[in-house]
């Protein structure tokens, strides 16, 4: 059996995931990117309340890109920024019910993506996938 290599077979699946999902959010109008920082919103703002500058660390990228992305969203009506009475310069991030809706909608494909994988795998072979994912993890970690 020829050797294959696991760190290319990997970044293809990764690819092949994120290329289905961005499909799916690319019928509303936006890049993955976009529909990240909203699901990052979405599940923030459940404990919290969420600004620019969470995203920004979030996500590890600058005020500037974060300030377009936002503004983008904004214009597309998928996010409300709202001013902070305690400061002016903060802008408060909440979704819209557009936003939750298009959160909504692509979490339930993934979910059924999920269902996928758990269907064509058996119960062990599943524990030996998640058991292995660690062990290489580890080996790559910095």
């Amino acid at each position: 059996m020829e050797r294959r290599e696991i760190g290319k077979e990997i970044i293809i699946l990764s690819n092949q995931l994120k290329r289905r999902v961005d499909h799916i959010v690319a019928s509303y109008g936006l890049t993955g990117v976009q529909s990240r920082v909203i699901r990052h919103i979405y599940e923030k703002s459940k404990v919290c309340d969420v600004y620019q500058k969470d995203i920004e660390d979030a996500f590890e990228i600058r005020r500037s890109s974060v300030t377009s992305v936002l503004q983008l969203l904004e214009k597309k009506g998928f996010i409300k920024r709202e001013s902070v009475s305690e400061d002016a310069r903060l802008k408060k991030l909440t979704l819209t019910e557009q936003g939750r809706k298009m959160h909504e909608s692509v979490c339930n494909v993934i979910e059924e993506m999920e269902e996928g994988f758990y269907a064509a795998l058996t119960k062990e072979e599943m524990e030996q996938l998640f058991c292995s994912i660690e062990k290489l993890a580890l080996l790559v970690k910095e």
